[in-house]
């Protein structure tokens, strides 16, 4: 028979990219799995378990507590499956002598949300809820800090306490006539952040603005150019083709924005990577203001982050100095690591694509890119350089990325172009319009909602995210 895998231990946490160490040991005989060397892992991960002493028999290896694979023998290596996209998972590894006795184990947190301090509620939606339900909450957590404890609340009566991802408890909703989820993260070195949710309220309490929705919209007339000075009566937006009314509705001139660079080093970009490094440069030194943040990735055969989310300017900026073009074009997996990095953020998000090939090397599919992009929220600006018309692939892929998120496809046939793209997207993120909806999420809706945004002067157009999920 199957024997069952232990419990992890609860009084331990893990920081991404660090094991949590052997929390069970004995003598010589431990157990170390190694940390991968990148903080975003997709789709299968060989991971290994360095094994030390004679009484280990077999290693188990699990993800977030199912068992997925069982090694007898050394290298105690293991191919685990994670989720399709990158989510905060647990990956154990435990070693069991010949008579099925834990020896030692250890578990590394992988996908760990990272930037400024913040719970979110995923689940349960807003609703009428009775009976159990399934809480979960997503912690996005700053550098060089860890997770001490995650508490979940029920009118304000402590349910569940976790130290450990998943943040997900089973809670029991009371039958009263006003009930609310509490979650509150702890940080290790004391600060604390909370996020709220009504699982049932009275039909007289209202909740205005508490779950918006952001849409960021560029409008054009008939020659192309930016027209400001709209205001809300201009618009309409229409969520699964029904009108709502606007919640929430500013011009961006001035907002924060969060910005992601992300760069083709392949083989092929070799004539223009230098001019590529001047524009990109430059169009940093012009559109990131002190309150901005911004940073930057390179991908060829793999991506690589070359410098994480700051406020530094030049930090980034340096980070791009002398790249080396060589390598094949994994652009899909880029794409969904450079998303990856806008976790935790929130207000007007950007990401600038610069590509000048097709994919040849990813994981992913283009399909499961872009699906990913569209969850996001933020709007890719996709730039094809030097790609031939028939080159009909990439650039229905680099259009579709940006139709779908609101961004904007530009194709140039010479880096020297670059500087005047950036200028035009640089124009385009601080003349865009800030328009919010109260989120439609009926209970057990997860499916996607198409939006149309619409101007109502004549011979205006509107473009935006084609939708939401709620």
């Amino acid at each position: 028979p199957k024997e069952p895998v232990a419990p992890p231990p609860t009084a331990r946490a893990a920081i991404t990219g660090q094991p949590l160490g052997p929390a069970i040991a004995a003598g010589p005989d431990t157990l170390t799995l190694l940390p991968p060397d990148t903080d975003v892992i997709l789709g299968l991960w060989r991971t290994e378990a360095l094994v030390t002493g004679k009484r280990i028999a077999k290693v188990v290896f699990s993800v977030d507590g199912k068992e997925q694979l069982i090694r007898t023998h050394a290298p105690y290596t293991a191919e685990v499956r994670l989720a399709q996209f990158p989510t905060e998972q647990v990956v154990r590894a435990e070693g069991f002598d010949d008579k099925g006795k834990s020896i030692a184990v250890d578990e590394v947190v992988v996908n760990q949300p990272r930037g400024g301090f913040r719970v979110t509620i995923l689940d349960p939606p807003r609703g009428q809820h009775k009976g159990k339900v399934t809480a979960r909450a997503e912690v996005s957590v700053p550098e060089e800090r860890r997770v001490d404890e995650v508490e979940f609340r029920v009118n304000d009566k402590p349910v569940a306490t976790l130290t450990r991802p998943p943040w997900e408890a089973e809670i029991e909703v009371p039958n009263e006539e006003t009930v609310y989820l509490s979650v509150a993260a702890k940080l290790d070195d004391g600060n604390r952040a909370e996020d709220t949710r009504f699982l049932r309220s009275p039909s007289y309490l209202e909740e205005v603005n508490v779950d918006l929705v952001e849409f960021y919209v560029a409008v054009t007339d008939s020659a192309g150019e930016l027209v400001r000075g709209l205001t809300a009566k201009d618009f309409q937006l229409l969520d699964r083709g029904k009108p709502q009314p606007i919640a929430k509705f500013e011009l961006v001139e001035n907002l924060p924005l969060t910005l992601g660079l992300m760069i083709d080093t392949s083989g092929s970009m070799a004539s223009s990577l230098a001019e590529a490094e001047r524009a990109a440069t430059g169009f940093l030194s012009k559109v990131v203001k002190p309150k901005d943040r911004c940073f930057a990735l390179t991908f060829s055969g793999r991506p690589v982050l070359r410098m994480p989310l700051t406020d530094d300017v030049e930090a980034v900026a340096h980070s791009l100095d002398d790249l080396q073009a060589v390598g094949s074009t994994a652009l899909h997996d880029a794409l969904v690591h450079s998303l990856y990095y806008f976790r935790g953020s929130h207000g007007q998000r950007a990401l600038v694509l610069l590509s000048d090939g097709d994919d040849t090397s990813s994981d992913l599919t283009y399909k499961d890119a872009l699906e990913y992009a569209k969850r996001s929220g933020v709007a890719v600006y996709a730039i094809g350089l030097n790609v031939p018309i028939t080159s009909i692939g990439i650039r229905s892929k680099l259009s579709g990325l940006a139709e779908e998120t609101g961004g904007r496809v530009f194709f140039i046939g010479h880096a020297t172009e670059l500087a005047n793209v950036y200028s035009r997207i640089e124009a385009e993120l601080r003349s865009r319009y800030l328009v919010a909806i109260n989120a439609d999420r009926t209970a057990g809706d997860k499916g996607f909602h198409p939006v149309e945004v619409k101007v109502t002067r004549s011979g205006l157009r509107a473009r935006t995210a084609r939708g939401y999920y709620p």
